[in-house]
């Protein structure tokens, strides 16, 4: 490297400037990737209707598997009164506009659709 001229006034400030710690930096050392790579999977479902009672639930399973495209309509059983007809879970966006467009057909008022964890 070139040698710098340093100037008198720049050595009285370095003279009197106390210096506690000198590091030096690798410039050449490549950088890790920083970027955050998306960890959560893509991951929905389909949320048709809540019953109260599982032979009502499978009427419906029955109803959608007949009157529409969807094959994998399931029931699951949230607590001991409480079971939820539900299609997926959905891997991708495609898929799941599909499956949502061919419930609508059914008409239902509140089909919703439900991230897993």
């Amino acid at each position: 490297a070139k040698r710098a001229k340093t100037f008198e006034e720049e050595k009285k400030v370095a003279n009197k400037a106390p210096v506690n710690n000198i590091n030096i930096s690798d410039l050449n050392t490549k950088q890790k990737n920083t970027k955050n790579e998306l960890s959560k999977k893509f991951s929905y479902e389909i949320k048709i209707a809540d019953f109260y009672f599982n032979d009502t639930a499978s009427l419906l399973v029955d109803r959608i598997v007949k009157e529409t495209k969807i094959k994998d309509a399931k029931i699951k059983k949230i607590n001991e009164k409480k079971y939820r007809v539900y299609a997926g879970p959905f891997n991708n966006i495609n898929s799941l506009q599909k499956s949502f467009n061919d419930i609508s057909i059914l008409e239902f008022e509140n089909i919703e659709i439900i991230k897993n964890d």
